[in-house]
């Protein structure tokens, strides 16, 4: 599930940055994030050698960005010019949450919630009910991704998954799974609602998550039968193998089972009436 979850995050942050570069620089990609050099030093050494960003940022916010440019200077040759791009993939996920909420605040430009946000999500849903200059989308969009990023920090961390809660497509939380059955269900919803986020960027990348392998795989593991035979091998070497072996590959769609199939077939549903 992470690297679907990464590929929902980097489409995210290009979308942003892309629609925030255009905005203040009229380019795909461009420093609006980063701090400027004071030309007004040159001429006053007393004057601050360095300008804010352009774009309105918390102090938070700020010192990830600091962070992130400290990060590329660490890894890249000394000659290396830290660009906009660099910073952008340095920054953390919850970075993009918090700018996301603070469009709307007193100190950014007139009108930037409205054409950012149209900009990144040109394909949401309810657009009608849910202007992109309100308040209600703007919160919509901030609850959803705050799900996504406990999601992905859980994964990343490696932390129990089994009781992550349900939420809805307006980020409000629901039932928090009790047995493995219902986590199973969570979260199949939990991609479902992650794909369809994806899609109001485009919809070509929720069709391209659904053609990955690691769609196909996170499939295979998020079935009924799956869990029957992780039950069964009480997750020993081999498992997720046998569970990949038991899954139809994407495209070959229902064969003419031979004797042998037949019989693993009557096998793995005496393991799923036993277990369940």
């Amino acid at each position: 599930m992470l690297p679907l979850l990464a590929d929902v995050e980097v489409s995210l942050r290009n979308a942003v940055h892309g629609a925030l570069s255009r905005h203040y620089g009229a380019r795909d990609s461009f420093g609006w994030m980063m701090p400027r050099p004071n030309p007004a030093h040159a001429v006053n050494p007393a004057a601050p050698p360095m300008l804010p960003p352009v774009h309105k940022l918390s102090s938070r916010s700020r010192d990830d960005v600091v962070c992130a440019i400290d990060k590329v200077k660490g890894r890249k040759p000394s000659a290396h010019v830290v660009t906009p791009d660099d910073v952008v993939a340095t920054l953390p996920f919850g970075f993009w949450e918090v700018l996301i909420g603070a469009l709307a605040h007193h100190a950014q430009p007139a009108g930037l919630q409205a054409a950012i946000l149209a900009a990144v999500f040109p394909h949401a849903p309810d657009t009608q009910a849910f202007p992109y200059d309100s308040a209600a989308f703007r919160k919509r969009v901030v609850a959803l991704l705050k799900r996504i990023r406990d999601v992905r920090n859980r994964i990343g961390h490696h932390d129990a998954i089994w009781t992550i809660p349900e939420f809805d497509r307006f980020g409000v939380l629901g039932l928090i799974p009790r047995r493995p059955r219902q986590t199973v269900n969570s979260l199949r919803l939990l991609v479902d609602n992650l794909f369809w986020f994806a899609g109001w960027i485009d919809p070509v990348i929720s069709l391209h998550l659904r053609k990955s392998d690691h769609w196909w795989s996170l499939q295979a593991l998020l079935d009924r039968q799956a869990l029957a035979i992780y039950r069964r091998c009480a997750g020993g070497a081999g498992t997720y193998r046998l569970v990949l072996d038991s899954a139809t590959p994407p495209g070959h769609g229902k064969h003419r089972m031979t004797k042998g199939k037949r019989t693993l077939s009557r096998v793995r549903r005496d393991i799923t009436r036993y277990f369940f």
